[in-house]
């Protein structure tokens, strides 16, 4: 089991032809330190392509952590120049590779990640930024829940904020991290706390403990 995401860029035609070319080097960059953020995702760097226009798919081989991959890979765009924003369609599920070349793949994760991906050209989903399929209707639908409410809190995150969930995410304190933001520690809890980071966590840690039910039914 594995997760494909596919994605596209928020508002692309806003960008210059010299600027499309820059946001494609971000997403790619933004893509391999998120990796490295996050090891244990298992992220497929040989997977990431631009499939057209202004979308790219990537595959993450531990899709319990394919939620958390995404909501920091946005941090890291956002923190970069041009501050490039995407939607994930999110999509867990079998691979079949096509022994004839290595990337030439097919399966369910990649069904599911084109429909969920699909939804927001649905009405309901216009303002929705992740959406989730996993093929499994009862899960689908609380990872809706989820997906729904966190993207709620999301959206409303300055650059600040991300910034501050960023650094408390790459250290151990919040002492650590007012150091590496110039701000007193008091100033990190602030902002940490204003954007409901604790809050949205939850929503990631139940995600996580949903697909790992999938992968491993009692």
């Amino acid at each position: 089991m594995i997760a494909v995401v596919t994605c596209d860029i928020i508002k692309s035609r806003q960008y210059s032809n010299e600027d499309r070319g820059k946001v494609n080097d971000l997403i790619k960059t933004a893509f391999n330190e998120t990796s490295e953020l996050l090891p244990e995702s298992k992220a497929d760097k040989l997977s990431f392509s631009i499939i057209q226009g202004d979308e790219f798919q990537f595959i993450l081989e531990n899709p319990a952590l394919a939620y958390k991959f995404v909501v920091f890979y946005r941090i890291i765009l956002a923190l970069k120049d041009l501050k490039p924003k995407f939607r994930a369609g999110i999509g867990i599920g079998d691979v079949a590779v096509d022994n004839d070349t290595s990337y030439k793949m097919d399966g369910s994760a990649f069904h599911n990640s084109r429909d969920a991906f699909q939804k927001f050209g649905k009405p309901k989903f216009r303002n929705r930024i992740t959406s989730i399929i996993s093929g499994n209707e009862e899960l689908d639908a609380q990872f809706e829940i989820i997906a729904m409410y966190n993207d709620f809190i999301e959206q409303r995150w300055t650059d600040k904020q991300k910034e501050a969930i960023y650094w408390i995410y790459q250290t151990d304190t919040l002492q650590e991290a007012s150091e590496k933001l110039n701000i007193k520690y008091q100033n990190v809890d602030k902002r940490i706390r204003k954007a409901a980071w604790y809050i949205f966590l939850n929503g990631l840690s139940y995600w996580h403990e949903l697909i790992e039910m999938r992968a491993h039914p009692k």
